[in-house]
């Protein structure tokens, strides 16, 4: 399934998805039963989505500059 936003639209629900990472992984991190592995990916996922955010917000830019 397809749905077309404006760029600005999905670069904030994404980063809605990065603060939902963010406690997500706190919350994980203070559980008495540590989860390293669930912690790792997290992380992980986390690192590449803030990666992903930023070239979308750099290729945005990019294209009001450009016009």
């Amino acid at each position: 399934m397809c749905f077309h936003f404006k760029n600005t639209d999905m670069i904030d629900w994404l980063r809605t998805q990065v603060r939902v990472l963010e406690v997500w992984r706190e919350q994980v991190a203070a559980s008495p039963e540590l989860d390293m592995a669930m912690v790792t990916r997290l992380e992980q996922h986390y690192q590449w989505l803030t990666r992903e955010i930023y070239n979308l917000e750099r290729m945005t830019e990019g294209r009001h500059q450009a016009a």
